[in-house]
């Protein structure tokens, strides 16, 4: 018996809960400050003008210019997040947080306590209400792919149970888009063989899906049309990445604003991987160009690090390398990522950053421990801040 719980429209929930005067109110989070800012959420009262999350706020004020648009406050989000976890930690031990508003339950062997599913799934649904004063769709089902759609099926607030037996009634009415791991592209692909339902799709042999798709994905599709799934609800996982982006107010082709940002944001991600005791072998420079296109260049090194000065080096190499052989680039966003994580301690290697370098990463987060982020900066950024 596994539960999906997804909140409904989270941060704008949140933000008409903390404002009464904002609830019955088309209420978008994000981008205030900026044209070029994408919305983060939507209340429903906003999705009805066709808004949604990701989408940009200049295409979102199109839509709705009457709708009252507020900053995102993640600190507060992220509190309200860790009350939800609590709650349903209450529920059973095997969690898997997804997201800061969703996660998956193994409720299986919890009849006794709380009931059967339907029975179970109200009280949680009680208790997310009466302790945050929000409200969650929740789905119930054999497994998590399953789950995970019938927590979609009846939003906002809703709860749907799908029995075993009802699986390909659930299933088989749905477009393939819905299938776990079917991106626009595959879409399009099942949609030139004639494809374009679960029951469409589950009517193909597996030989014949193979012939299109490969084996290894047909298997994958194959199973998910009936509604097989056999991932377990992980209860700790390791983080894949971290990272750190900027969006420009107006696209930019300066070098040296450019640069200075990205050695803010890898001090950022090097801070970030040196508190959680990561250190990555893998750097990415990502970026969005005007037309929002997003690409990204990627470098592998011979240790890991969690080093600032390696960790900008490597972007900063990146950078020249996508900007060179263009001249006058321009960039709507930039990132830096650090991935391909190693928790163990490493062998000091005659090619790393002297010892004098950690030395002051250990420093400055030490005085940004005690006074705060904006505490200390690097010369190079204190600079770049002054010319702005």
């Amino acid at each position: 018996m596994i539960f999906h719980v997804d909140m409904d429209a989270f941060y704008a929930s949140v933000e008409q809960l903390e404002n009464p005067t904002l609830r019955g109110k088309p209420v978008i989070v994000g981008g205030v400050d900026s044209l070029r800012g994408v919305v983060s959420s939507a209340s429903y009262e906003a999705r009805v003008f066709g808004v949604h999350s990701a989408m940009p706020v200049q295409q979102a004020r199109r839509r709705c210019p009457h709708g009252i648009y507020v900053p995102g406050r993640h600190a507060v989000y992220g509190e309200y997040s860790r009350r939800l976890m609590d709650v349903l930690s209450e529920f059973s031990p095997v969690l898997e947080q997804v997201s800061v508003d969703e996660a998956f339950l193994d409720m299986t062997g919890t009849e006794g306590l709380f009931g059967q599913a339907a029975e179970s799934g109200r009280g949680l649904k009680a208790a997310i209400r009466n302790r945050l004063g929000l409200t969650a769709s929740v789905g119930v089902a054999k497994n998590k792919f399953l789950a995970k759609l019938a927590s979609d099926a009846m939003k906002p607030d809703g709860m749907v149970v799908v029995e075993p037996a009802a699986t390909q009634t659930f299933l088989d009415p749905m477009p393939v888009g819905r299938l776990w791991g079917v991106g626009k592209k595959t879409v399009l692909e099942l949609h030139r063989v004639g494809l374009y339902s679960i029951a469409q799709l589950r009517g193909q042999s597996l030989e014949i899906l193979a012939g299109n798709f490969g084996d290894n994905f047909a298997e994958h599709l194959y199973a998910l049309a009936r509604g097989e799934d056999d991932r377990d609800v992980v209860t700790e996982t390791e983080e894949k990445s971290i990272s750190h982006e900027r969006t420009f107010e107006t696209d930019s082709s300066d070098a040296d604003s450019l640069t200075a940002v990205l050695l803010d944001l890898s001090e950022r991600v090097a801070r970030r991987a040196r508190k959680d005791g990561y250190s990555g072998r893998t750097v990415t420079f990502v970026w969005r160009n005007p037309d929002f296109t997003r690409q990204s260049h990627a470098r592998s090194l011979a240790e890991p690090t969690n080093s600032s000065q390696t960790i900008y080096a490597s972007a900063i190499a990146l950078f020249r390398e996508v900007a060179k052989p263009r001249a006058g680039r321009k960039f709507r966003l930039i990132g830096v990522r650090l991935s391909n994580f190693s928790q163990d301690p490493q062998q000091q290697s005659l090619f790393q950053i002297p010892k004098s370098a950690s030395n002051l990463d250990a420093a400055m987060d030490a005085v940004r421990d005690k006074f705060g982020e904006s505490s200390i900066r690097r010369a190079r950024l204190a600079d770049s801040e002054a010319e702005d």
